[in-house]
């Protein structure tokens, strides 16, 4: 595979083009379609959002495993397997971690339990039971097999899953736009802003008002992000479930059927606008194309290398 195949281009661009419209749509309608759709509270929108934790994080820590087995089985000496296994046994328990204290955020599961504080140990019981079972669960289905182009690809899958996450915080810290329920409690100086505009006070606001960072992260949506990236990581399960292998279609429509609800379930419980929501599936665009450009790049050197 030297080159990008033209239907995933035309995918990935027809996707973009319409997130595109998704976005400019928000730049004039954002509040508007807000009103009309926001659901306090709403059970099932809540249920959609865990499955879109569930779907990136979750795959996140399965992979993990799946990838320390490939290590483990391609390493020969017993310091290098000690250090392998110390590594991903970290990454597995802080991902996990992590990923706890996502499901029990303010714009997950907090919100339904207002007043609650969650701790780090919380968080990691949350995602001790949640979510690191997933991790011994990949080291088992992957067996005996060490496949160095499985480790090769999934290293970079598994290096763009955690940019995009540092990417997502960092622009969410920066930015600072309220979400839709929460300029609906009439705080002072914390009201509708329209995409790409700053909160220029808004540390000084969120510390006066009590606020958490998460109410303040309208800009972008991370479940809209992850989910398009899911394009990319569902596919990767064929490394370990040999049925998947010729289905790689079928797994990327699933993640498309499964994002759309995803992204409106965002939308019900006011923690995103239409354009946030657009504006993080564009970048989970981007993410995917950047995968599958780095992949393209590392490949061709085997490939020649195959040839000769």
């Amino acid at each position: 595979m030297t080159k990008l195949k033209k239907d995933r281009y035309l995918l990935l661009l027809f996707l973009a083009a319409f997130w595109v419209v998704g976005l400019i749509l928000g730049r004039f309608f954002d509040l508007d379609i807000a009103r009309r759709v926001y659901l306090e509270n709403n059970k099932g929108a809540v249920a959609w959002s865990v499955v879109g934790i569930y779907m990136f994080y979750g795959s996140f820590v399965f992979l993990l495993g799946v990838q320390f087995k490939q290590c483990f089985l391609a390493v020969k000496k017993t310091s290098s397997k000690v250090l392998v296994t110390l590594f991903f046994s970290y990454c597995a328990l802080s991902t996990s971690t992590y990923s706890g204290a996502t499901i029990l955020s303010d714009s997950v599961l907090g919100f339904l339990y207002p007043g609650n504080s969650y701790t780090l140990v919380q968080c990691m019981i949350t995602g001790a039971i949640m979510f690191l079972p997933l991790y011994p669960l990949g080291v088992l289905l992957n067996g005996k097999k060490c496949d160095k182009k499985a480790i090769r690809d999934l290293i970079v899958l598994l290096s763009v899953m955690t940019v995009c996450v540092f990417f997502s915080n960092i622009v969410k810290s920066l930015v600072m736009r309220p979400r839709y329920r929460i300029t609906l409690l009439g705080y002072e100086g914390i009201d509708f802003l329209p995409v790409f505009n700053f909160l220029k006070n808004g540390r000084v606001l969120k510390a006066a008002y009590g606020l958490v960072t998460d109410d303040l992260a309208s800009f972008f949506s991370g479940h809209a992000m992850n989910a398009m990236i899911c394009l990319i990581i569902l596919p990767a399960y064929r490394y370990v479930i040999p049925w998947f292998q010729r289905r790689e279609k079928a797994l990327i429509g699933l993640a498309l059927l499964i994002a759309i609800p995803i992204d409106f379930s965002r939308m019900m419980l006011g923690d995103h606008y239409l354009s946030d929501v657009s504006f993080g599936s564009l970048v989970g665009l981007m993410f995917c194309l950047i995968y599958y450009r780095i992949l393209l790049k590392v490949r061709e050197p085997a490939a020649n290398g195959t040839q000769r």
